[in-house]
This record gives structure tokens, sequence and C-alpha cells, in this order.
């Protein structure tokens, strides 16, 4: 998993991935890692793109508060690429709660 990766994550998880002791960027991980090469490929490359602009704009180690801003914007950006980037990560995110909300 990419920098910007396991920070939307986390992110996004708030303390429900502490609470689990990382059970959420596990499954998230995992689930990055079993998609196709291709769609892989199209995502490894946003996380490097975005990741490099979220760390020009707010410095080298943003907290989760700046990561959260930088989402909203993605997810107001006019091309749609961009906008389905955290919608990807929300999904697995809240899919991951639900899993093991279960177990």
């Amino acid at each position: 998993m990419f920098w910007l990766e396991g920070r939307v994550v986390s992110a996004l998880a708030c303390e429900d991935d502490a609470r689990t002791g990382g059970a959420i960027t596990e499954f998230v991980s995992t689930t990055l890692t079993a998609m196709p090469q291709h769609l892989r490929l199209g995502v490894a490359l946003e996380s490097i793109g975005l990741g490099v602009l979220t760390r020009v704009r707010y410095g080298v180690d943003p907290d989760d508060d700046q990561i959260r801003r930088a989402i909203e914007g993605w997810e107001r950006f006019p091309v749609g690429l961009i906008q389905l980037y955290p919608r990807l990560f929300a999904s697995l995110v809240l899919f991951a709660q639900q899993e093991l909300a279960e177990a």
C-alpha cells in the first residue's frame, strides 16, 4: 500500500482502525493487492500523483484533518477519475468495518 493510501484509510477509519488493531488497513491492503494489475496500476498512479500534490500543499507529514480536507477537495474535483479515488477507499473502509463488525 502506498503512503497516501494508508493515510486515506486511517483518516476515513478514524479510531475504528486503532480499535481493531489495524485490521481495516490490512483488509484494504489485501483488497488492493487482489485487484487485477491493470486496475491497480491506475489506482497506484493516482496515489502517487495525489500524494505528491498533498505533500506539496500540506507539508511532508499532513495530519488526518488535512487528509480529510484533501479528500473533500477530491470529491468535488471536476475530473471524474479524481472523484472516484476517495469513493473507492470510502467503500473499502466501509466494507471492512461491516465485515469486522460481524466477526
